[in-house]
């Protein structure tokens, strides 16, 4: 089973701000039963967040939390329909988001997660391709692209 998944997409969504995103994002993985304790998640996303900004630069944020109320490896995807603010490394506007849950007894694939999504948006046309992408499928399709 991949990290990511159709029902894990989102596309269009209009973000307020970064916390109400993050909440969101929360919320949506909680719905779709990969975190059990959506404050305890929201918490730990949030703490990470305070520590230093997971904004990489180049319109891309992921997020990131593990914990013990994380039931598999998931990676959500929201890909917005305005830009937002989101103090990222390269001060530029965040336009694709990824959450990444872990559960607390994957600590070292969750590196590797992190990592193999880093490299491949590191290359500008994988990152514009998806960032222009018009459909779920179509951003799923690029995504299966990512040796994880």
């Amino acid at each position: 089973m991949g990290v990511f998944s159709l029902d894990l997409i989102k596309i269009n969504y209009y973000a307020l701000d970064k916390k109400s995103l993050l909440t969101e994002m929360v919320e949506f993985v909680v719905e779709k039963k990969i975190v059990e304790d959506e404050k305890s998640f929201l918490t730990a996303v949030l703490d990470r967040e305070n520590l230093m900004s997971t904004g990489i630069g180049k319109n891309v944020a992921i997020p990131h939390a593990r914990g013990n109320f994380v039931k598999e490896l998931k990676i959500a995807v929201y890909l917005l329909d305005n830009e937002l603010d989101y103090n990222s490394i390269d001060g530029k506007m965040v336009k694709m988001v990824f959450l990444i849950c872990v559960p607390d007894t994957l600590k070292n694939r969750y590196m590797e997660v992190l990592s193999a999504i880093s490299n491949f948006l590191r290359e500008d046309k994988k990152r514009e391709n998806l960032l222009n992408s018009k459909s779920v499928s179509e951003i799923y399709e690029i995504l299966k692209g990512i040796e994880i």
